[in-house]
């Protein structure tokens, strides 16, 4: 191409032009270079330099053309300019380059500099200021560390993929959801958090957003269903964002885990529908529990009218008799002032027999009451409380018959407070049945689960069962509660209805049953069953 060709350029071909051609137009293009440069040769004479706005190293050249880089430039550009020096002395056909800052806080600068050898063996240096480049570096550095710490640190899954698919970001929250850890993901399918049954929509997705460029779920939240490591399926709240890279196209998937959540709305939906069968049967409770607590309080009311009944007519004879008794003493033969002694007697002991029964039930309640647990024959220990009722008995025509033959009948319990227990139904019995009657007594041998335990153990105990009306059914349990007593009792049968209470105590606290039922003939059956032995029961 000819020299004075009009698109002719000596930075396109210099080697067609001469060399002081070469010379003066690399000059005038240094000289309209806005960059700071400095020429020097190769024994590090300095041979001519421009400032610039933000590189100036304050002298003018004629002071410092013809000086040593050592003389004439501030320390900072000597180091960066000799160290160049030594390096193009060897590589003279490379580029030295390097960067360096000047100046204090908060008025540092940074700059970038090159040299390299010219045509004519000098070299050059052209220094160019990046103070403005470095604080857009650091800029973006800082809020990209700021957006990876908020990522990382997020109350939510955070979630990218690329658009094929891969996992490029995965956060701490997503480690503790799925239960992956981030090495375990990244390069993987997002479809490894994806139950099988949604994998084909998730690709169906992905294939026509890229063909069509149509998006049915990006900037709208839904719920979707996802799955952890261990396999478990759940359901999420997703929202999906899309952001363009280098790389291609980035999609942020954020997820929250609503599990619990669906749980609260699931017993919401369940509580609002069933609200007012809630409420029905909450008003029968109600109901119930006042039911309960007026029976109780009229029982309660009957059993003070009843015990001070029965503490008022013993006292009243004891005492109307001892007077009569003063007052006769001189005129009315012996046998009669022993009949009074007699009622004296029999009143004050019946008087003795219900204060015992109330103290029974203050230590029952206190738990106060002692027991001396021994092996004793619970035959035996029957035989005796018949034979102490015998007179009773037998002035009723009242036969007591035991039914089973085996000679000892052996358990672990307290030998005074069984008899009491088995006087106490024999008695309740006597209140019912008619005169010239039997009472049969049986043994029984069975297993069954004692009061606060979850073990079956061997039992023994007797069943006793009369030949009276029976019990109405709806008493059957409530015989056995303080203060109350069968509707027979209330019709006129006299009595507190404490001896079954204190006996379903006594055999509880020998972590036995008591209970009674009605015989499919005739009559009632209290059936009293307790632990063969003591060993392993607390």
């Amino acid at each position: 191409m000819p020299s004075n060709s009009p698109i002719s350029r000596i930075w396109q071909n210099p080697s067609a032009f001469p060399q002081e051609e070469v010379l003066r137009e690399l000059e005038n293009l240094l000289r309209s270079n806005p960059d700071f440069w400095l020429k020097i040769n190769r024994e590090g004479i300095i041979v001519d330099y421009k400032t610039s706005r933000f590189v100036n190293i304050g002298d003018k050249p004629e002071s410092l053309l013809g000086q040593h880089i050592s003389v004439g430039l501030p320390p900072y550009l000597r180091e960066i300019t000799s160290e160049a020096l030594a390096y193009l002395s060897d590589k003279k056909n490379l580029v030295f380059w390097k960067e360096y800052s000047y100046g204090e806080e908060p008025n540092i600068r940074h700059v970038e500099v090159r040299f390299v050898v010219l045509y004519d063996g000098y070299i050059m240096s052209n220094h160019r200021d990046i103070t403005e480049r470095k604080r857009l570096e650091n800029a973006f550095l800082e809020s990209e560390s700021r957006f990876l710490s908020m990522a990382q640190n997020a109350a939510d899954s955070i979630v990218i993929i690329n658009d094929e698919g891969i996992i490029q970001f995965f956060n701490k929250t997503a480690e503790n959801t799925f239960g992956y850890k981030q090495e375990e993901v990244i390069g993987k399918n997002v479809t490894i958090i994806i139950p099988p049954d949604y994998k084909d929509k998730h690709d169906e997705f992905l294939r026509r957003y890229k063909e069509t460029g149509e998006t049915h779920i990006i900037g709208v939240g839904r719920e979707v269903f996802a799955q952890r490591k261990s396999g478990e399926i759940f359901p999420c709240e997703l929202s999906v964002g899309e952001f363009k890279t280098k790389s291609g196209k980035m999609f942020t998937g954020i997820l929250r885990d609503i599990s619990q959540r669906k749980l609260q709305e699931e017993e919401l939906y369940q509580y609002r529908n069933h609200l007012e069968e809630l409420v029905e049967r909450q008003t029968m409770d109600l109901k119930m529990s006042k039911n309960i607590a007026e029976e109780a309080s009229y029982m309660k009311s009957l059993f003070l009218a009843n015990i001070s009944h029965e503490l008022k007519t013993p006292i009243h004879a004891i005492l109307s008799y001892a007077e009569l008794g003063a007052e006769k003493s001189a005129t009315v033969p012996p046998e009669k002032i022993k009949e009074y002694f007699h009622i004296i007697d029999s009143s004050g002991k019946r008087l003795l027999a219900l204060l015992d029964n109330l103290l029974d039930i203050a230590k029952l309640e206190s738990g106060k009451m002692r027991y001396l647990f021994e092996r004793n024959c619970l035959k035996e220990t029957t035989k005796f409380v018949i034979n102490e009722m015998r007179a009773i008995l037998e002035k009723r025509g009242i036969t007591v018959v035991l039914l089973n033959n085996e000679e000892r009948w052996e358990a672990d319990f307290d030998y005074e407070r069984i008899q009491q227990v088995i006087r106490n139904i024999i008695s309740n019995a006597l209140k019912f049945i008619p005169n010239d009657t039997n009472i049969e007594i049986s043994l029984i041998k069975r297993e069954f689960i004692p009061r606060k335990s979850q073990s079956y153990v061997k039992g023994i105990g007797i069943q006793i069962r009369d030949f009276g009306p029976g019990i109405p059914s709806e008493d059957l349990d409530k015989i056995f509660e303080k203060f109350i007593q069968s509707k027979q009792v209330k019709a006129g049968t006299k009595g507190t209805g404490l001896g079954l209470s204190i006996s379903r105590e006594i055999v509880n606290d020998h972590n036995g049953l008591l209970y009674a039922e009605n015989h499919e003939d005739k009559g009632a059956v209290f059936t009293m069953l307790i632990p063969s032995s003591r060993e392993g029961i607390r």
